[in-house]
C-alpha cells in the first residue's frame, strides 16, 4: 500500500505538468486582426513616433489598439507588423514593457 501511494504521489504530478500547452500564436494573430473601420482609442503621436523608431518602421504602420492612461503613467498595446507589443509610460518617457532601462550589466 505504501508503494502504491508513493508511486501515485510522484506519477500524478508528472502527468499533470507534462500536459502540452496550447500555442499562443492564435491569440496573438487575433489581437492584431483589426476590422477596416477600427478607430484607435487615443491619438498619441509621440507614442507612435517612439514605437516607429524603436521598431524601424514608419509611423503609419503603428496602430494603437489598447490604452490605459493614468496620472503620469500608462500602458499601451500597439500593433507593429501584425505583432502586438506593450509599451508603458512613466512621466513623459515611453519604454517597452519588460525592459529595464537601468540594467547596464553586461
Amino acid at each position: 500500500m505504501k508503494k502504491l501511494i508513493f508511486t501515485l504521489m510522484f506519477a500524478l504530478p508528472t502527468f499533470y505538468f507534462a500536459q502540452e500547452e496550447k500555442p499562443k500564436e492564435s491569440q496573438i494573430a487575433k489581437e492584431c486582426d483589426l476590422p477596416k473601420d477600427f478607430k484607435e482609442p487615443i491619438k498619441n503621436n509621440r507614442l507612435k513616433k517612439f514605437v516607429a523608431i524603436d521598431n524601424g518602421v514608419g509611423e503609419k504602420e503603428v496602430i494603437i489598439i489598447r490604452a490605459q492612461n493614468g496620472f503620469g503613467s500608462g500602458i499601451y498595446t500597439v500593433c507593429v507588423k501584425q505583432q502586438p507589443i506593450q509599451y508603458q509610460k512613466m512621466g513623459t518617457v515611453f519604454m517597452r514593457e519588460g525592459k529595464n532601462p537601468f540594467n547596464n550589466a553586461k
